[in-house]
């Protein structure tokens, strides 16, 4: 695809606009909101026209949430679609009932041992970036010593 976000990034998108559909009426809120998001937002020109279809034709928010394989995406969406479904100000049972969905689609995809592998490698990272910063510091001592060192010797 030509510019334009990932297509994760894309459903991403395209689930928070089927959500302005979830009580079967699109509020000028709703549209106001997602036009905000249809111009900030990097959409290539082609998935723009996507979006602005998707606000008037209804698509299956489960569908489109299954797309999303980005985990980042995933975790943003909820964010965006809270926006999506306040914005009219009245956050209604049946839209409780899809984020109850969603939420399980989410923990479905969650592979424990993935899961534990990354929270590894990252303490893995975490630690490797503290020596650097520890090395770097005995350095910066040294060479503070080193100068202190040489000061003094000129001072004489």
């Amino acid at each position: 695809m030509l510019g334009g976000v990932s297509e994760s990034r894309f459903y991403m998108w395209r689930a928070v606009f089927a959500l302005a559909h979830i009580d079967r009426v699109v509020t000028d809120e709703e549209k106001a909101l997602a036009g905000r998001y249809l111009e900030s937002v990097p959409f290539s020109e082609e998935q723009k026209a996507v979006l602005r279809q998707d606000l008037i034709d209804a698509q299956d928010i489960e569908e489109m949430f299954e797309q999303i394989d980005d985990p980042a995406d995933q975790s943003e969406f909820f964010g965006f679609a809270r926006l999506m479904v306040w914005c009219d100000g009245d956050f209604d049972q049946q839209e409780e009932e899809i984020f109850d969905r969603i939420k399980g689609i989410q923990m479905e995809r969650i592979n424990p041992e993935a899961l534990r592998e990354m929270v590894q490698q990252s303490r893995g990272a975490f630690n490797l970036d503290r020596l650097k910063e520890e090395q770097a510091f005995e350095e910066q001592a040294k060479d503070l010593v080193s100068l202190k060192r040489l000061l003094k010797i000129l001072e004489k």
